[in-house]
């Protein structure tokens, strides 16, 4: 989403102080009445009109550490989740790391029946 103008945003703030509404205001510059009580709050608490830089979000779990789970995985397919995440060195919980694996369609399972025979 784009952010408005400053333009807008000096208007809006001209209007509030004349003693409109923040319905009112929503209304007459077609945004909600709660980007308006956001806007002058802001205003009202730190002097800034200008639109923040928008936040930098880092890459998902999976993402960061994908080169690193398909190693180990494709190392030893036995991995239980608990001793994958300690093969990696990983601070995560169970469920993140099963998630990680399902939105990479990793699929591994572990084998319960090594070193078996087939009954005859």
């Amino acid at each position: 989403m784009k952010a408005y103008s400053r333009d807008l945003r000096d208007r809006v703030l001209a209007d509030y102080y004349a003693g409109q509404t923040f319905a009112q205001l929503g209304r007459k510059y077609s945004v909600s009445a709660e980007w308006v009580r956001q806007f002058i709050r802001r205003y009202e608490q730190t002097g800034e009109i200008d639109a923040r830089p928008p936040r930098i979000k880092k890459p998902p779990f999976h993402q960061r550490h994908e080169a690193d789970l398909r190693h180990a995985v494709a190392d030893n397919p036995n991995h239980t989740l608990e001793s994958l995440r300690d093969a990696l060195g990983l601070d995560v919980g169970i469920t993140t790391l099963w998630n990680a694996l399902k939105a990479l369609k990793i699929s591994f399972k572990k084998n319960s029946r090594a070193g078996r025979t087939k009954p005859a």
